[in-house]
């Protein structure tokens, strides 16, 4: 009989090593604006290694495969310029742990997280610069002044390490999840 609360071991055994590798990606991206490729490649060594002691062959195929979605999933965005490779890299690492289908998910919750805070950092930055204005009295300048204030605020680059980690996790979470409540449910029905 199956204990229904207890975590798969596939699902702590990926996080026990996902959320350091994201931990230090989000660091160094928030501090210098890189993610390092000795950081993705262990990511993605680490991942495929995982799979493959946990689910042999199969494992490593659903490995390279969820490495592959993460890697085609940003490729579009590193092409026009709108992310760094190191983004795509790290996604291709995540891909590598969660397969094909947490990867798209992952790839899909990154985008609308990342979406989310550049538009929020830029209502940020336009506030913020309306409040100086109104501290200086210049209220004829307000509406301009949050216009060049959030046009400047676009042209910065922002770290997707963070919206990324936020991404997979919670695409972590909801396999895991989905695979709990299923335990659950087969050790109440059973």
């Amino acid at each position: 009989m199956a204990v229904p609360f207890a975590m798969p071991i596939r699902s702590l055994n990926t996080i026990l090593l996902l959320a350091p590798l994201l931990a230090v990606a989000v660091v160094s991206d928030v501090r210098r604006h890189r993610i390092p490729n000795w950081l993705c490649l262990v990511g993605l060594t680490a991942g495929l290694g995982v799979q493959y002691w946990l689910g042999g062959w199969h494992g490593a195929i659903q490995a390279l495969l969820g490495a592959c979605v993460g890697l085609l999933g940003f490729m579009p965005f590193y092409l026009l310029g709108a992310m760094g490779a190191g983004d795509v890299k790290l996604l291709a690492a995540v891909g590598s742990f969660l397969g094909p289908q947490g990867a798209l998910v992952a790839t899909a919750l990154s985008l609308l997280g990342g979406g989310l805070g550049a538009f929020g950092f830029v209502l940020w930055r336009a506030f913020q610069s309306a409040a100086g204005t109104i501290v200086r009295g210049e209220f004829a300048r307000l509406g301009a002044s949050m216009y060049v204030a959030a046009m400047v605020a676009r042209r910065e680059r922002l770290p997707f390490a963070l919206p990324i980690g936020v991404g997979s996790l919670a695409a972590w979470w909801q396999q895991t999840s989905c695979s709990f409540f299923d335990t659950c449910l087969k050790g109440v029905l059973t």
